[in-house]
């Protein structure tokens, strides 16, 4: 059907757009969760809701976001220093658990979202971050910031960080809201890092190499019991990672996690991820190294509560995007693991 006068156009238009928000706004899909993304529980609600509402995010598609900016040609640093990824300063080696050393995990990233902490990150080069992409998912880039090197999130004076903003939200083209499925996205920095013994980022993980049976070591600043306030200080929590087979023996079933995700908890609780530690890195050790090289296997991601009884927490499995990281970070310098 063709429109002859451009008034009475406009005015059907916007009836469409009407009547097709009132469907999904009243619909059984409006609002509908099957679980708790670990986002900081004192994040701005309005831009949860926004983001959990499908009518929101088609009409975003049609007006446009600020979230991604157009694709820009990669071209790799002319040089790099030489650097070791992954070690902690610290020679020995969160719910249930202890308060890190300051700067003890020197990858560790804060995102603000106009200044308010909400999630964690790992810095994996000199120029990016890698999170959750339910952290990035719907949001305005030009309101979140990267801090790096903190550890009491009120104190002015106890660490020296780094603040940047953010260039380029990466988010995986396979993330899903509903499930979670692909919750992975990378933060170009618009501040190229000093990497340094007290800068430094986590390696990646060693590919395919799926980590059952391996201790996981989780940093964040999440709250430490379900509903509790988050943690002023940088939090650890170690957590055994199991195969993904047990995992889907669990409260969550045989169809809700993916091949994109991995499981890593107590059947009992009793430990685990929380809000506020979303985005951040779930650890482990590098056994074959000589000096404690801790590699991201997992990004906490999300869960059922908190450290519930047959629901372990659940991560993105980074070495599944491996070559996707690789192929949008080759504007920045790597550190090795050697």
């Amino acid at each position: 059907m063709q429109c002859f006068h451009a008034l009475l156009c406009s005015v059907m238009q916007l009836s469409i757009l009407f009547m097709v928000g009132l469907f999904f706004l009243s619909g059984p899909a409006a609002g509908r969760r099957i679980a708790e993304e670990k986002q900081a529980i004192d994040f701005p609600a309005q831009g949860q809701t926004e983001k959990n509402n499908p009518f929101i995010a088609w009409l975003a598609g049609l007006i446009g976001t600020t979230t991604t900016p157009p694709p820009e040609n990669l071209t790799p640093p002319e040089s790099c220093p030489t650097c070791k990824c992954g070690r902690t300063n610290r020679l020995t080696r969160i719910v249930g658990g202890q308060e890190t050393q300051v700067n003890q995990y020197p990858w560790m990233a804060m995102l603000q979202y106009s200044g308010t902490f909400y999630c964690g990150g790992s810095l994996i080069s000199d120029r990016h971050v890698l999170t959750a992409a339910h952290c990035v998912h719907g949001f305005n880039r030009n309101k979140i910031s990267v801090v790096l090197m903190e550890h009491d999130r009120v104190s002015t004076s106890e660490s020296m960080t780094m603040v940047s903003n953010v260039l380029r939200v990466i988010e995986h083209n396979g993330y899903n809201s509903n499930n979670y499925n692909s919750d992975i996205a990378i933060l170009r920095l618009t501040t190229t890092m000093k990497i340094d013994e007290k800068l430094r980022p986590v390696c990646l993980p060693t590919p395919k190499k799926p980590f059952s049976g391996y201790d996981g070591i989780v940093t964040g600043w999440g709250a430490t019991s379900e509903n509790g306030a988050i943690s002023t200080n940088l939090q650890e929590v170690t957590v055994p990672i199991m195969s993904n087979a047990d995992c889907r023996k669990t409260g969550y079933g045989a169809t809700r996690i993916t091949d994109n995700m991995m499981c890593a908890g107590y059947n009992e609780g009793k430990k685990d991820s929380c809000q506020g530690d979303s985005g951040g890195p779930l650890h482990v050790i590098d056994q074959n190294s000589t000096d404690n090289v801790h590699q991201i296997a997992g990004i906490v991601s999300w869960g059922e509560g908190c450290a519930k009884p047959n629901y372990p927490g659940v991560y993105t499995r980074v070495n599944r995007f491996g070559t996707w990281i690789r192929s949008n970070t080759v504007d920045g310098c790597y550190c090795s693991e050697e």
